[in-house]
């Protein structure tokens, strides 16, 4: 029973002292904060109800969603939960336990209807606009205080259920179908249900013609009615809309309240003003810093004295080489090649331009081909008995005398390169020798029968006759500024 709570504890914390109402969704007491000592209004779910599950879930529910609305003309609610003895309860915040449904035993003026409209509109905008609906809104639901500022608690109704004690007087008709359903709308028909009843008195259920105070505002009339639409499109769209309409009404029928800071209009020449302010004081300090850290683009970094030049990697130190022949026979022609290189010559980055059989680098001598994938042309390729390519010279080498001023590798002044000959092997002939070289005269060995040895005839025939093959051809040599000999 309700009165057993009377001067209990419930959650350990809060005191009953008196009850204030008695509902199904919640009975509702004054209660006193033991340690705070400090008042406030106590709902808690009957007992009957408490029991089931689903009753329980649906008070916390209601109760957890309720907690985050913050509105003056809302109860705030602190605290809610079970306690061990099972008791459900949600702890508001202290106000005067009068209810707004002690106060409909006969008709209010017009100004206090409005006023007590007006607040409850306000808390059904602030629940709206995070979603909350109601749902069963009613005179019971509704604290009052002396200055006549309503309260309204129990927000978060579930929006498919209609409470088992609520009056028909004040349940939207969609609410009260097989199958029950409310909305924001269904919480605004339930608001000018309760304005009409404050106004009219207890008693009247259809129509308002003859049951208005006869000093009612003549737009009161329909605002009610457009509250009151039983279909819901034809209802006011929001609860601000609404409540606009009865501000409107409360002024113009003589309320004294504070009227509400209308916002201040938006002045678009002002915000253009201060942007463009914003723009030109950035762009200032955009081009100072600019300015200050920029880098001059036309000063050279000098050089660090004690840097170091970038080294390659993997130079030729000729490390590799001196190692293979300390450990390979004197005249090995195969000194060095080392094996984990595939073919390739050692010494830095182990390229061998004749080991894939593709053009060797410029300067390498050439030589047709014989086998290979590019047999008969002119890619030398590597002698498969010693692994040097063709025309190289085998260790130990060969040694070259280069007069004083000149190098086989830079030519001198007067524009001709010395090239080394390779050992025991001839130059083709010349069809038609043009300047000749120092390092191009043809090497007469002699035979077994001590006979020189023929040139190749020119490519092309000639009106001149053959050369004679007791007599070699001998191609005029330019005098070159300084010759070569050979030891």
């Amino acid at each position: 029973m309700t009165s057993d709570l009377i001067g209990k504890i419930v959650a350990d914390k809060y005191r009953v002292e008196s009850l204030v109402l008695e509902s199904d969704s919640g009975d509702v007491f004054r209660a006193v904060h033991e340690s705070r000592n400090t008042p406030l209004i106590l709902e808690v779910l009957p007992r009957a109800f408490s029991v089931d599950s689903r009753w329980t879930k649906k008070f916390l529910d209601r109760a957890r969603a309720a907690s985050g609305i913050s509105q003056p003309n809302v109860l705030r609610l602190e605290d809610y939960g079970e306690d061990s003895r099972g008791n459900v309860y949600a702890g508001y915040e202290a106000a005067e336990p009068t209810l707004l449904s002690s106060l409909l035993s006969q008709p209010m003026q017009q100004e206090q209807a409005l006023g007590f409209a007006r607040g409850i509109a306000r808390a059904l905008e602030a629940a709206h606009e995070r979603g909350i609906i109601h749902g069963h809104l009613s005179p019971i639901k509704v604290f009052v205080d002396d200055a006549s500022t309503p309260k309204v608690y129990g927000f978060g109704g579930d929006a498919f259920d209609a409470p088992r004690d609520r009056s028909s007087e004040f349940l939207a008709p969609e609410q009260s179908n097989e199958y029950p359903i409310a909305d924001k709308r269904s919480d605004i028909y339930a608001l000018g249900a309760i304005l009409k009843r404050m106004l009219a008195g207890p008693g009247v259920v259809d129509g308002l013609a003859g049951v208005m105070p006869n000093d009612a505002h003549k737009e009161l009339a329909p605002v009610i009615e457009t509250a009151m639409a039983r279909d819901p499109e034809l209802r006011y769209a929001s609860a601000a809309s609404f409540r606009e309409d009865l501000d409107r009404l409360y002024f113009e029928s003589g309320g004294l309240a504070s009227t509400p800071i209308a916002p201040k209009k938006h002045n678009i020449w002002q915000t253009a003003f201060i942007a463009l302010c914003g723009i030109v004081v950035l762009a200032g300090v955009l081009i100072y810093a600019t300015n200050s850290k920029g880098s001059d683009p036309t000063i050279t970094a000098k050089a660090d004295e004690g840097s170091l030049p970038v080294q390659p990697i993997n130079p030729a130190t000729g490390a590799q080489e001196e190692a293979l022949l300390k450990n390979s026979p004197i005249g090995d022609p195969n000194a060095l090649q080392d094996p984990y290189l595939n073919g390739a010559t050692p010494g830095g980055d182990g390229y061998n331009a004749w080991s894939n059989g593709v053009m060797p680098p410029a300067g390498a001598p050439l030589g047709g081909t014989t086998a290979g994938p590019l047999a008969g042309s002119q890619f030398p390729q590597a002698d498969p008995n010693s692994g040097l390519p063709p025309q190289a010279i085998a260790p130990p080498g060969q040694r070259v005398t280069v007069q004083p001023g000149g190098s086989q590798f830079m030519p001198n002044e007067g524009g001709v390169i010395l090239v080394p000959v390779p050992k025991n092997q001839e130059p083709d002939a010349t069809p038609t020798p043009k300047t000749g070289a120092a390092n191009t005269a043809v090497k007469t060995p002699s035979g077994p029968a001590g006979t020189p040895k023929t040139t190749a005839p020119p490519e092309k025939a000639t009106d001149k006759p053959a050369a004679s093959t007791t007599e070699p051809k001998k191609a005029p040599a330019a005098k070159p500024k300084k010759g070569r000999s050979e030891e």
